[in-house]
């Protein structure tokens, strides 16, 4: 177990795991910078994957399959704007029915078009190609892992970058925090909040198209009905540790990852009786990160809002010049 764990192969295997968790961090983080708890991350990776899948078998194409994933990723998006922002609705709510129906809604057109239910194996999709870069890729161990992976890595790494750039060094990004912290102050300095909604929610929607093809066109060449398992919340909980941050929440997709990984390895380990057991442990270990996370930031909060002690004389003379006394 241990060579497992410090072999090539688990490391590959780790950035194959965190991928779609990253991607789903980046639509859980661009939501939450303009105010919107999205747990509809899950459903619109879901739908991206099978009509990824379906669309790159029959066009054999990848690149068009991996557009129409992009596509049904930003619409799921949209539905969720337009009924959260312009009908009214609770926006948790009405990301638990679009869930809900992702669900029912995969399975319909997997049978409409294949006359099956469980997968599209029978119709396998065309794999976005992995890009070899010449001698770096034959580095050992580090080759293939930073030089030798699939062409959506490297559109994840350019995410993070454009990403934090966009956050902190753009006017939009402006825009977008500042409806997120405070819409009525946003409206009277003339920034329209339903329109900066819209443009993360499209962006939300493009990450969600990234992370649903990269499960059925990457890590696998065909759909399966619940392939996303989970990872869309696992995202919105390591954007949750991550604070916003985009470097952050792609740290902690990686750790998820390595969990995600170490779990799928130990089932190969121990034996077929835990498999199951073992398939609860990146759940398990994402509601522990989250209660200690918790913890760490009440205790912060309360070390911030505690009274500074005065200890002598050069610190009653601080305060005093702080409070203008």
């Amino acid at each position: 177990m241990l060579e497992y764990l410090f072999s090539e192969a688990f490391l590959l295997s780790c950035v194959t795991a965190a991928l779609p968790i990253l991607f789903a961090g980046f639509a859980a983080l661009i939501s939450n910078k303009v105010g919107l708890l999205n747990i509809n991350i899950e459903g619109s990776m879901s739908v991206a994957a099978v009509t990824g899948a379906l669309v790159s078998h029959y066009t054999a194409s990848w690149a068009v399959g991996l557009l129409a994933a992009l596509a049904a990723g930003v619409v799921m998006s949209l539905i969720l704007f337009a009924a959260a922002r312009r009908l009214g609705t609770d926006s948790v709510l009405t990301g638990i029915a679009l869930n809900t129906f992702a669900t029912g809604f995969c399975v319909f057109l997997l049978y409409s078009v294949l006359g099956v239910k469980g997968d599209s194996s029978g119709a396998p999709s065309v794999q976005i190609p992995s890009l070899f870069i010449p001698w770096l890729s034959e580095i050992p161990v580090l080759g293939k892992l930073l030089f030798g992976q699939n062409l959506l890595f490297y559109v994840a790494i350019a995410c993070l970058v454009l990403l934090t750039l966009l956050l902190n060094r753009t006017r939009t990004g402006a825009y977008l925090r500042a409806t997120g912290y405070h819409e009525e102050a946003a409206r009277s300095v003339g920034i329209d909040p339903d329109r900066q909604r819209m443009k993360a929610l499209i962006l939300c929607g493009i990450f969600c198209g990234l992370g649903g093809a990269y499960l059925s066109m990457a890590g696998l060449s065909y759909f399966s009905a619940g392939m996303v398992g989970g990872r869309g919340f696992i995202g919105v909980a390591a954007e949750a540790m991550g604070a916003g941050i985009p470097w952050l929440t792609a740290l902690f997709s990686f750790l998820f990852g390595v969990v995600d990984s170490f779990a799928l390895g130990s089932q190969a380990v121990l034996g077929a009786e835990y498999y199951e057991l073992l398939n609860t442990l990146p759940y398990v270990m994402t509601l522990l990160a989250l209660i200690a996370y918790a913890a760490i930031d009440r205790a912060r909060k309360a070390g911030a809002d505690k009274p500074k002690i005065i200890r002598s004389e050069e610190d009653s003379n601080e305060k005093g010049m702080a409070t203008g006394t």
